[in-house]
């Protein structure tokens, strides 16, 4: 009887877990779907913006870069001038030409830049000047004159091409840039791979499978996984029409047939293109289902660990307790001894109970310590995800506040980034986490001792950076900015003094709520890009950064053409100088830091080309990772000033070194000549006998004979001897196989055949006609 009871109160109590478990597991699954749904949409909308972005941020990189060669003076010449063979319009264009070709260098996925004049209808690219050539296909042209726009984003190849792949994306943009279609008189083309877009959906999860597009505001498909596809319209999909009908960004979700799907878009400012990301519901029911399977292998767990607990706890403590119990009450009537001897026997259940609670409790301690450790990263994921805009619900991520000891007010955020100065010093710190700790305390401790100004967390979010949230207590804009510059300049003091490390700190926008704190992190991150300019230990707001001089473009063009002109001069001096002065007008210009590293290369590649030595340009062209990234790691514009320097520097020594050997090789050639014109009359004049005389090879004899007088040796030779055989034609009598011989010439036939052949006439002839004159 006594037993049965003990097997109906553990069915009871482990159906009523079954229950519960059974219940929560439904409502967890119900629950969690409609939120992975959720989850789904915001994500996939999310990345789609993000590589949209990211595609905007390429083209408009490019596009700025053809802005810059269109305000050059050699553009300016080549769109103006009519076209002429004098050396000034050749080296003109030779200028184009090495501006293109440092284009291509600096953006390798540039194929080809074309530039078209109307002043000269010629067509150019870096290897093509030939407007007669076959290669100069100016259909295209006349098609883009007529387009109101003052550029144009297209894949449609608009010139036949053999390097370009036949599918392109091309920037069209007219010279001048702001000038009606009647007065435009020039056109730039520039082409790029079309994969360089589609390359970029690999991010998304399902875009391997052909099911993202960019389509034009006509609907026209210009980039697919399916080549076939490109130039089709996107109406012969379904839903086609409402997504070129819809603005900015979102998605529709609709059944096709017994499936549904959902198609995410997002538009473009600056192309106008839209593209497009269609999802299966089959490719997200793996989510769903992974899901399910997760909460049914969760639950068969909960079942036997309930199960076994009910009957763990029933042979452990239940069971022995009735037994006590049962023992206590048989042994009241009985002696003493008895029934001490009863409770001796029941010790051992009790130390088994005893251990289990001590198992418990440590398992306890080990799950708080762990807790303890894991905050700091969660810290990182959470601050990170509300600075990049994945958490844009204030009260869906407070919950999390408490736990990982950050205070933020619910409205009103500047965010901040601190980065740490001298790159190349840094790199040789073993353990650079630390000191991007140090920073993070000394931000937190600061905000905390603001008295409630302001509250905020601070995070490292890769080797050199921290990322700093700060909120504000006040509703006042300029206010809160003016705290946030207070801080930044208590932290850059403070970071100096304790932890002896200059600190830059970029300060972003003002943003009043909690959703626009992504906007605040983006404008950090351009503030701290102007950190080479601004120089170390800045703090770098929107003033600090505004006015930008566009003037200063061309002018810091026009000191670098005079920078080449001075290291072809060999002038060290000169060169010195010239950089001070690029130097400080891109710090009164604001360039920022990508910019100047751009510049830098430019600079560097065409003062290389300029002098033209072949052992220089490959260790150029092969050192090309270095020198950025060296040119990357400056610290200020005076070290990548020093660094550019350095390298003028090996330029001039290159050149100077190159025209000594020029005057040697010179000297050697005109001793030749003096020997040539003694000894002319030897037959067995030769190259051989040449090289044995002066000691040198001879190929490399004939090379620099070639090199300094313009003609080979043997056409020297004959020039020499034919004018001597005219000499003395016209001052005796001799035969013509006298003069032969006395010219070096031992058979008269082949004299004959050379003297014909450069004089135009036999030698009897010449005599003749000479004498009549």
């Amino acid at each position: 009887m006594q037993r049965n009871m003990t097997y109906k109160i553990q069915f009871i109590y482990a159906s009523l877990f079954i229950i519960i478990i059974a219940s929560t597991v439904l409502i967890s699954y119900a629950s969690g779907t409609k939120q992975l749904e959720r989850e789904v949409v915001s994500s996939n909308l999310q990345m789609l913006n993000q590589i949209n972005k990211r595609m905007e941020s390429t083209l408009t990189e490019i596009d700025r870069a053809m802005i810059q060669m269109l305000q050059t003076g050699d553009a300016a010449f080549f769109f103006n001038t009519p076209r002429s063979g004098s050396p000034e319009y050749l080296i003109r264009l030779d200028g184009i030409q090495s501006q293109i070709s440092g284009l291509k260098r600096s953006y390798p996925a540039i194929q080809s830049v074309y530039l078209y004049s109307r002043a000269n209808e010629m067509l150019l690219s870096d290897e093509l000047h030939n407007p007669t050539s076959e290669e100069a296909d100016k259909n295209w042209i006349k098609a883009f004159y007529t387009e109101s726009d003052y550029y144009k984003w297209t894949v449609n190849p608009v010139f036949t091409e053999k390097s370009v792949n036949r599918h392109t994306v091309t920037l069209i943009r007219f010279y001048p840039m702001a000038e009606k279609p009647e007065n435009r008189t020039g056109v730039i083309a520039v082409n790029l791979p079309e994969t360089m877009l589609s390359d970029m959906f690999s991010d998304l999860q399902f875009g391997s499978s052909g099911n993202v597009l960019v389509t034009d505001g006509e609907g026209t498909i210009l980039s697919h996984a399916d080549k076939s596809r490109i130039g089709r319209n996107i109406a012969e999909y379904r839903l086609g029409g409402q997504v070129l009908s819809e603005q900015d960004s979102g998605y529709i979700r609709h059944k096709n047939g017994k499936t549904s799907e959902w198609v995410f878009y997002c538009s473009s400012s600056y192309t106008g293109w839209k593209l497009v990301y269609v999802v299966s519901q089959g490719q997200l029911s793996g989510l769903f289902l992974a899901i399910r399977n997760i909460l049914l292998v969760l639950a068969g767990g909960m079942v036997l660990l309930s199960v076994g607990s009910v009957v763990l706890v029933n042979r452990t403590w239940f069971s022995p307790m009735e037994r006590f119990i049962n023992k206590v009450e048989s042994l009241l009537g009985k002696r003493e001894g008895e029934a001490a001897g009863g409770a001796g026997g029941l010790r051992p259940d009790f130390q088994r109970l005893e251990g289990k609670i001590r198992d418990v409790l440590d398992d306890y301690s080990d799950a708080v310590r762990q807790l303890q450790e894991s905050k700091p990263a969660l810290k990182l994921q959470i601050l990170f995800d509300i600075v990049t805009g994945h958490r844009t619900r204030y009260e869906l991520a407070k919950p999390y506040f408490d736990h990982i000891g950050l205070e933020l007010y619910p409205a009103h955020y500047i965010v901040m980034i601190a980065e740490l100065d001298n790159k190349a010093l840094l790199e040789k710190i073993s353990d650079l986490n630390l000191y991007l700790y140090a920073v993070c305390n000394v931000a937190e401790e600061l905000m905390r001792e603001s008295g409630g100004v302001l509250k905020g967390g601070a995070v490292q979010i890769n080797e050199y950076q921290v990322v700093m949230l700060a909120s504000f207590r006040e509703e006042d804009a300029a206010a809160d900015m003016e705290q946030a510059v207070e801080f930044a300049q208590s932290l850059r003091d403070a970071v100096q003094t304790y932890i002896k490390h200059s600190v830059s700190i970029g300060i972003g926008s003002y943003s009043p709520r909690f959703a626009d704190i992504k906007d605040s992190y983006q404008a950090a991150q351009e503030r701290i890009h102007y950190k080479l300019v601004a120089g170390p230990g800045t703090v770098i707001t929107v003033e600090s950064v505004s006015g930008w001089d566009g003037a200063g473009l061309m002018e810091l063009f026009d000191l670098a053409d005079q920078l080449q002109e001075a290291v072809w001069q060999a002038n060290p001096d000169k060169v010195a100088e010239l950089l001070s002065a690029i130097f400080a007008l891109a710090a009164q210009s604001r360039f920022t830091d990508k910019t100047m590293v751009q510049f830098a290369l430019q600079l560097i590649y065409r003062t290389g080309k300029k002098v033209a030595d072949p052992l220089l340009l490959e260790r150029l062209q092969s050192g090309h990772a270095d020198i950025e990234s060296r040119l990357t790691r400056a610290g200020s514009l005076s070290d990548m000033r020093g660094y550019l320097l350095e390298l003028m520097g090996e330029m001039v020594e290159a050149l100077v070194e190159k025209r000594n050997s020029k005057t040697k090789a010179d000297e050697l050639v005109a001793r030749i000549m003096a020997y040539i014109s003694r000894h002319y009359d030897h037959s067995g004049l030769s190259l051989n006998l040449l090289s044995e005389e002066f000691a040198i090879s001879p190929n490399h004899l004939s090379k620099l004979f070639k090199q300094s007088t313009g003609i080979n040796f043997v056409d020297y030779l004959i020039a020499v001897r034919m004018q001597e055989a005219q000499r003395l034609l016209l001052a005796n009598q001799d035969t013509v196989n006298q003069i032969a011989e006395r010219v070096g010439y031992t058979n008269v036939t082949s004299f004959m055949r050379s003297f014909k052949k450069y004089s135009g006439m036999t030698p009897s002839e010449f005599r003749q006609a000479e004498r009549t004159d």
